[in-house]
C-alpha cells in the first residue's frame, strides 16, 4: 500500500509540474491619440529661456479637434499616482511653459508639431521642477449628452542649473518565497536629494534550469523627497514552479545588483491537491503502522504458543 501511495504522489507531482497555465491578458489598442516623446528633460539656467517641440499624433480613423495646455505635476504615495493640482507655496511651473498653439485639428494619421518656450524666472533656486503639457481631444456630445475626451501628457522634468544635493538609494527589494500566481517582486527606490533621477531597472525571472522566463526592462523617474514603489508582476506565471529572480537598478549613474530571490509558486488548486495527497500519504502511513503493530502482536502471540 505504501508503494502505491508513493507512486500516486510522484505521478501527481509530475503531472502538475508539466501543466503551464498562462494568464494571457489582452489589452485592446483603445488609444487614438499619442504623444512623442513622453518626457522632456531640459537643463536651464535661471533667468533664461529654452525652446523645443513635441508631437501629438492621431492614430485613429476620424479627425478631431484638440486643445493644448500646461498643468502642474507631482505624485502621491509610493504608487506615484499623478497629481495635476497646484501645490500651495510651490513655484507655478506650468506658467513657465508657452506653446506655439493652444488648439488645432488632427486628421487621421496626422502628426501635429507643437513648439514650446520654457522661461525660468531669474530668482529660481537650483533643483528640479515639474509640469505636464496636455493635448486633449474635444469630442462632440453623445446622444446622452456625455462628452468623452481623450488626454495625453508630456512630462517636463526641468533641471534648473546650479549646486544641488543629489542622493538616492534602493530602500527595499523583496519577493516572498511562497506565492500564488502571478509571481510578484517589489523594488522601492528612495530619493532624499533635491533633484530627480532616472533609474534603469532590469529584473529577470529564471526557472530551475536557469532559463529566462520573464524579463522586465524599464526606466523610472524618482522625484526628490519621495519613495517610488515598482511592482514587477509576471502575469503568465504557471500554476506550479520554482524560480530564481535576479536584477539590477541604477541609482544616480551607479549600477547596483539586486540580491537573488527564490520563489516557489503554487496556485490554490495545486495547494489543495498537494494537501489531499499529503493527507492520504499520512493516512496510509498511519494505517501501515497499525497493521504492522497488529501483525507484530500476532507474531509474538503465535511464538508464545509454540
Amino acid at each position: 500500500m505504501m508503494k502505491r501511495v508513493a507512486t500516486y504522489l510522484v505521478a501527481v507531482f509530475v503531472v502538475l509540474s508539466a501543466i503551464y497555465f498562462g494568464c494571457h491578458v489582452v489589452y485592446a489598442a483603445s488609444e487614438v491619440l499619442t504623444i512623442s516623446p513622453t518626457a522632456i528633460k531640459p537643463v536651464i539656467n535661471p533667468g533664461t529661456t529654452k525652446t523645443g517641440s513635441f508631437q501629438a499624433i492621431n492614430q485613429g480613423q476620424q479627425a478631431y479637434s484638440v486643445i493644448i495646455y500646461a498643468a502642474p505635476y507631482s505624485v502621491k504615495s509610493e504608487a506615484y499616482t499623478p497629481d495635476f493640482s497646484p501645490i500651495p507655496g510651490a513655484p507655478a511651473v506650468a506658467s513657465w511653459l508657452h506653446f506655439s498653439q493652444t488648439s488645432g485639428t488632427l486628421q487621421p494619421g496626422q502628426a501635429l508639431t507643437i513648439d514650446y518656450l520654457l522661461t525660468v524666472p531669474a530668482d529660481t533656486p537650483a533643483g528640479g521642477y515639474y509640469a505636464v503639457a496636455f493635448v486633449e481631444t474635444q469630442a462632440p456630445k453623445t446622444a446622452t449628452g456625455v462628452i468623452v475626451n481623450e488626454q495625453v501628457g508630456e512630462i517636463f522634468y526641468i533641471q534648473v542649473a546650479g549646486p544641488v544635493n543629489q542622493a538616492g538609494k534602493i530602500l527595499t527589494w523583496s519577493s516572498p518565497f511562497f506565492q500564488k500566481p502571478p509571481l510578484t517582486a517589489i523594488l522601492r527606490l528612495e530619493n532624499n536629494g533635491g533633484l530627480f533621477y532616472f533609474s534603469n531597472i532590469t529584473i529577470v525571472v529564471r526557472d530551475i534550469f536557469n532559463t529566462p522566463k520573464f524579463t522586465l526592462v524599464t526606466q523610472k523617474a524618482v522625484l526628490p523627497q519621495t519613495i517610488r514603489r515598482i511592482t514587477d508582476t509576471w502575469t503568465k506565471t504557471p500554476s506550479l514552479g520554482f524560480f530564481k529572480i535576479t536584477g539590477s537598478a541604477t541609482i544616480l549613474g551607479h549600477n547596483q545588483i539586486l540580491s537573488t530571490k527564490y520563489v516557489l509558486v503554487m496556485s490554490k488548486t495545486v495547494r489543495y491537491v498537494f494537501l489531499v495527497v499529503a493527507g492520504l500519504l499520512i493516512l496510509a502511513i498511519i494505517i501501515n503502522l497499525i497493521l504492522r503493530q497488529k501483525h507484530h502482536k500476532k507474531f509474538h502471540q503465535s511464538a508464545k504458543k509454540r
